[in-house]
């Protein structure tokens, strides 16, 4: 694997100010996938410390100022072009590749821009990728890339306005590479380790088009019909969206407990779902540690990333669940129309059908296997009509981590290659 500096002259990482957030999620995201990467910042750093995140204090301090003609240049900022290329040249021997966040657009950062053009001549194997913030215009006169390298590219955020930076810097659009900015729900909602590492072993809770996290106790589970919601996913599957039911179960600790657990994995196979990646029970993570249940927000960042929750229920008094799935992640809900209390509950919002309860006998007419194919087909189609539940859904699968990484970051590292 490659190793990566993200160049910056960062003071502290404050997280008022959203470029912080973009380099700490950059580097977390490289370093997920195997990246040694190193942070360089400005060598009077007086900010806090990030745990797992390697600082380099070397950037040198100078008083900026927003630069509008390199003509303008002051002596003084002439010597911080010579110390940034002498540090340049000194500190990025053995790496492959140097990122940069607005060094070569900004006029703040003007003289650090000319530092890693001046030693890129002296760095011959480092392919530089230099990433821009903003929408360039006014043609500042260093915004040129005929003056680098061919191993030189500019990164913008969004495919659209691509030509316009290309024009700005007098070059074509063979200068520049889209790269999205990472919105990571690990991230920005500072998941817990434990979910984060739940994700890594079971990625469709991440990448799946339908997701739902099911709290259910083991001696509950054919309470809470979890077979129903199995073939309702399974309806999802045969109309070609890739599933993920996670069953947040708990008291997994007995042998007929487990042997219930591995009945209903059998029971997803013959449906035609694939246990441990479209239908998980949590005890099946890390055993023995999470045989009696999850913590809470190890819940809670799961049920972020869930888009429906289907509510099946025989019984319950209230449904504790109902109201922590919708108010965590905004899904559609498709509750059990034979238990009335669950209307009160949501306040007769969300989707409702049949499935029989304690109290009012309900008798599919026809097949079972059809009538959840149906109600997979209604859900489906609500779900296509909620733009707020398709615009997360679209974000949570686009950008996180691991998307962006294989989608754009590895295929912009196997081209840098041919710099």
């Amino acid at each position: 694997m490659e190793k990566i500096a993200i160049l910056t002259n960062h003071m502290e990482f404050n997280p008022g100010f959203s470029l912080t957030g973009i380099i700490q999620d950059q580097a977390r995201m490289l370093m997920e996938h195997g990246h040694d990467v190193s942070v360089f910042v400005n060598s009077k750093y007086h900010g806090e410390d990030i745990p797992g995140l390697t600082l380099v204090k070397k950037v040198p301090f100078a008083h900026l100022k927003d630069y509008q003609s390199i003509n303008d240049l002051t002596p003084d900022h002439k010597g911080t072009v010579q110390e940034t290329k002498e540090m340049l040249i000194s500190e990025l021997k053995g790496y492959d590749i140097a990122f940069t966040h607005d060094f070569v657009f900004q006029g703040w950062f003007l003289p650090y821009g000319l530092g890693c053009r001046a030693a890129s001549t002296q760095l011959p194997n480092i392919k530089w990728m230099h990433w821009i913030h903003s929408i360039p215009n006014g043609l500042r006169d260093w915004w040129d890339v005929g003056l680098y390298t061919s191993k030189h590219r500019l990164i913008y955020p969004n495919k659209t306005d691509s030509l316009l930076v290309a024009e700005q810097f007098r070059g074509s659009l063979k200068h520049v590479r889209a790269v999205h900015h990472i919105k990571d729900l690990r991230s920005w909602f500072d998941f817990c380790p434990e979910s984060c590492e739940f994700i890594k072993q079971y990625p469709n809770v991440m990448q799946a088009d339908i997701v739902q996290i099911y709290p259910a106790s083991v001696d509950r589970l054919s309470a809470k019909r979890v077979k129903a919601v199995i073939q309702i996913f399974a309806g999802f599957k045969k109309m070609k969206r890739s599933v993920c039911l996670v069953i947040a179960n708990q008291w997994a600790t007995t042998k007929q407990h487990k042997q219930n657990i591995d009945n209903y994995k059998r029971f997803a196979i013959q449906q035609g779902l694939v246990p441990e990646e479209e239908v998980i029970f949590t005890s099946s993570f890390q055993p023995p540690k999470y045989e009696v249940g999850i913590p809470k927000q190890f819940l809670r960042d799961l049920f972020t990333c869930s888009n429906v929750f289907i509510f099946p229920t025989r019984e319950e008094t209230f449904g504790l669940v109902l109201p922590e799935a919708s108010l965590t992640s905004g899904c559609l809900t498709v509750c059990n129309k034979s238990l009335g209390m669950l209307a009160e509950v949501e306040g007769n919002h969300g989707l409702y059908h049949d499935f029989g309860s304690f109290h009012h006998d309900f008798h599919i007419e026809g097949k079972k296997e059809k009538y959840y194919f149906d109600l997979s087909k209604i859900i489906l189609g609500r779900l296509a009509r909620n733009e707020s539940i398709q615009t997360k859904t679209f974000m949570r699968q686009k950008y996180n981590w691991d998307y962006l990484y294989n989608q754009e970051y590895a295929p912009l590292f196997a081209e840098s290659e041919g710099w």
